[in-house]
């Protein structure tokens, strides 16, 4: 299995910008670049997609490993958080903290934190990562209102 994508820099290392598209075409010339102090840019980054992968992978893993443990999850919602520093002088990614709500309609929990354990573990995408991850998760019922 293979998951393909392009992508072009031009102009300086720091200032310039780059486009990226995936063989899908979901990303397609989409603007990126290396980052923003401010974080108001209408472009992503190298970093925010790499957000975006861990808590998209992460998001159905859990829902995987909840179905494992006789879970039925009727969603999952994983918030990801990159750490970013400076070793030496070079930037680098140093961890992430998840924040993963899930919802059942099932009564029976018993088993969700070893579920979400797992999936920290078998996440195709964070799996490769050599950071510290911190995952804060919880299980709420379907029926139940949450206030943000």
């Amino acid at each position: 299995m293979l998951r393909e994508a392009n992508a072009i820099w031009k102009d300086g290392a720091y200032t310039g910008e780059g486009v990226i598209s995936t063989a899908s075409g979901v990303l397609n010339n989409s603007k990126y670049v290396f980052g923003s102090l401010t974080g108001l840019t209408t472009r992503t980054s190298p970093c925010e997609m790499l957000a975006a992968a861990v808590s998209s992978s992460m998001s159905r893993m859990v829902a995987v490993e909840m179905a494992r443990a006789g879970i039925r999850p009727t969603q999952v919602e994983t918030d990801t958080a990159l750490t970013l520093e400076f070793v030496g002088e070079v930037l680098r990614i140093v961890g992430a903290h998840l924040k993963i709500t899930a919802r059942t309609a099932d009564s029976d929990h018993g088993q969700f934190e070893e579920a979400v354990e797992s999936a920290r573990r078998e996440c195709p995408v964070s799996s490769i990562l050599n950071i510290d991850i911190q995952c804060e998760a919880k299980l709420v019922s379907a029926a139940a209102h949450v206030f943000v």
